[in-house]
């Protein structure tokens, strides 16, 4: 059965929430931004407004989907600033009663590794990734492309817009 377009778009916001959250513990000032915003979901920056920053957040819900999809349309990251990332929230089976997993990496790396995933048949539009092997998510993947162990739970590449 086909999942409700409102159901994703829980998991979505929950995503950010999970995010705006870990942010915030990490003393991040954040904000949601209204959907589709430019594409990004939150603002990051300090109190004095002089370091910006813009996440994206791609969520997966694993009792739905077992990789996150990204579109032949994110390989235009590779030009994107150093003050823009994503992070990738794996949020865990609520069935098992999981907790969240993170990936953090600049938007522009991300971009790279949609351009190394360019499939032979240019018919095919879609770039998915799998949580890396070292995550702790014993599942097996119908794709072998994995995110980078190193954005695992990356949080110092937000370092200069901590306090």
């Amino acid at each position: 059965m086909r999942t409700p377009q409102w159901v994703k778009k829980l998991g979505g916001h929950a995503g950010e929430l999970y995010v705006a959250a870990e942010l915030s513990k990490r003393g991040i000032p954040n904000a949601l931004l209204p959907e589709n915003f430019s594409g990004d979901d939150l603002i990051i920056g300090g109190r004095n407004g002089k370091a910006l920053g813009y996440v994206q957040v791609k969520s997966c819900h694993p009792d739905r989907a077992d990789t996150f999809l990204l579109k032949e349309e994110h390989e235009k990251w590779v030009s994107a600033k150093d003050n823009e990332f994503v992070v990738f929230v794996w949020l865990g089976s609520a069935k098992k009663n999981e907790s969240p997993v993170y990936w953090i990496a600049r938007r522009k790396d991300v971009g790279y590794a949609c351009v190394n995933l360019r499939p032979s048949n240019k018919n095919i539009k879609e770039r998915r990734f799998a949580p890396d092997e070292e995550s702790g998510l014993n599942r097996k993947w119908k794709y072998p492309t994995r995110l980078e162990k190193k954005w695992r739970n990356d949080w110092a590449i937000f370092r200069s817009y901590m306090p």
